[in-house]
């Protein structure tokens, strides 16, 4: 008899670990987040009926309905991946890990300007209402925890929990069979996932008037209508086109970045926020929340997109090697 040699007994070892009751418990976790959002629907209903008794406009009304929507496609979301996720679907793991770092990338920018902003914000809230002097401190310090949690520790546990190799092995052995997300890398599955998210956004603009900045002028109503629903139409079909790897997806993605661009930055080079305040229609309460954003000099505006619209064509430029030559295209 011979003796197992450390190479047969290393090759005899299995080459993973099964995370099954891990994506169980994950997509459990998802369905949950899921549920939590579709709960937020009614409670925003219930908002609304309360502040509308206490005679506030119909400002907040108006909002309810793409509020709604936006809690309802998220439900859907995080519950249609939940459900992958549990049954071990290699779709649902490359969809999550996609959506994950999107959500962390947004969460901390958004992260960082609450913590910028806020304090002036509640400060003058509070001074409004009246509140002790410690109260405004710990409000905020509780405010900037839960959203580090749900900003950032949540989609980088996610982030980390998918990118394991352990489940993408156990995801691999269990659905082997082919998916849409086959040929399509992580990078060009994420820039499809944020198209469909832009696309969606579209959704929250009824509650302020349509309003949209356009070259240089404040554009509202049915105007802004339109080149919502353009611009909708058009992350769709740069969507569906990342998904095909078609270049002329990347093509049209860049020349309307490049248009979204001049055209905040030209808009905002020469109108203030405050100037935005009669078009989008808010309420005396909103206009107050809105208060610290609103007076911020139009420059510093300016910065902001041009580093948004800047690391979205960086981005753009990094994934230009993923999509096919035109010839490959029937």
């Amino acid at each position: 008899m011979t003796a197992a040699t450390p190479e047969s007994a290393s090759v005899a070892k299995p080459a993973f670990r099964d995370r099954s009751t891990a994506l169980i418990i994950v997509g459990s976790i998802e369905i949950l987040l899921g549920f939590g959002c579709a709960l937020l629907i009614p409670l925003s209903l219930l908002a609304v009926s309360v502040t509308g008794s206490l005679g506030a406009s119909g400002a907040e009304t108006r909002s309810l309905a793409p509020v709604a929507a936006l809690y309802g496609v998220a439900a859907a979301a995080f519950t249609w991946i939940g459900v992958g996720t549990i049954r071990a679907r290699r779709w649902a793991r490359e969809v999550m890990l996609s959506l994950s770092w999107i959500w962390l990338v947004t969460g901390a920018c958004s992260l960082a300007v609450s913590g910028w902003m806020m304090p002036a914000l509640l400060s003058d809230l509070g001074g409004e209402a009246g509140y002790p002097t410690g109260f405004v401190p710990l409000v905020l310090v509780t405010i900037l925890v839960v959203l580090g949690f749900l900003y950032v520790v949540l989609p980088g546990a996610f982030i980390l929990f998918y990118r394991s190799r352990h489940v993408a092995e156990t995801c691999r052995k269990r659905d082997p069979k082919p998916q849409w997300t086959d040929g399509l890398p992580e990078r060009l599955l994420t820039l499809t996932i944020l198209w469909v998210m832009l696309s969606v956004s579209v959704l929250v603009m009824p509650a302020y008037g349509w309003v949209v900045p356009f070259f240089g002028f404040i554009v509202g109503g049915a105007s802004g209508f339109g080149i919502w629903a353009a611009f909708f139409g058009c992350c769709l079909l740069r969507a569906w086109g990342s998904s095909r790897r078609a270049p002329w997806a990347w093509k049209g993605a860049v020349g309307l970045t490049i248009l979204a661009a001049v055209s905040s930055l030209v808009t905002f080079a020469r109108v203030d926020l405050v100037d935005f305040v009669p078009a989008m229609g808010l309420s005396a309460e909103q206009e107050l929340m809105f208060s610290g954003v609103l007076a911020i000099d139009r420059w510093l505006v300016v910065v902001f997109w041009v580093a948004v619209w800047g690391s979205f064509l960086a981005y753009l430029l990094t994934v230009r090697g993923c999509f096919l030559p035109a010839d490959t295209h029937e």
